[in-house]
């Protein structure tokens, strides 16, 4: 509970550059969000026309591919973020592990802060999405929430598992190395 408290006090403490590390999964997220909600006009469409052997199945092979490539995109950028957090913060973690803060203490500070970067870029993400919609068919709200529901959920397990390597290398910098860190 104590890596979360002070997770949560680091991304306050730079509310601003939270709110635009959240937006680097919200892009990802908001693609996926708009191509899952699009998924059964998506689908219909493609029964009515079945034209020259393309037919729904293939369609939504070609959806979920989209969405799997804005996943990929957004794994690749929470870690490139995340990476840059822990480089940023080397000196503080230097002054935690001389304080005798325990390693799995600062592994799960960098965890927590991914997976809220994540999660935070899931529902970021999937209003954007909402707002992209607008300007084409609307889906119907059945479809809209499931799509939220996955959207929010692979966000935050994406941004989890991209925001392993980063603490892993937080945790391995010994503290005197760290401290004499400068950025």
């Amino acid at each position: 509970m104590r890596s979360l408290r002070y997770s949560l006090r680091m991304v306050s403490r730079a509310r601003g550059q939270a709110v635009l590390r959240s937006f680097a999964a919200a892009v990802a997220a908001a693609l996926t969000f708009f191509v899952l909600a699009q998924s059964g006009t998506v689908r219909a469409q493609a029964d009515a026309l079945s034209v020259g052997g393309i037919d729904a199945s293939l369609v939504e092979r070609a959806t979920l591919s989209l969405a799997l490539v804005a996943i990929a995109v957004g794994a690749l950028q929470v870690g490139v973020l995340m990476t840059r957090v822990v480089l940023q913060r080397m000196h503080e973690i230097g002054v935690l592990k001389a304080s005798g803060i325990a390693d799995r203490d600062i592994f799960l500070v960098f965890a927590f802060e991914a997976v809220l970067y994540g999660l935070v870029g899931g529902v970021l993400g999937c209003l954007i999405g909402l707002l992209i919609s607008v300007f084409g068919p609307m889906p119907a709200a059945d479809e809209a929430l499931r799509a939220a529901l996955i959207t929010v959920g692979v966000s935050t397990a994406v941004a989890a598992v991209a925001g392993i390597a980063p603490a892993r290398k937080a945790i391995r910098a010994p503290a005197v190395e760290a401290l004499s860190h400068s950025w």
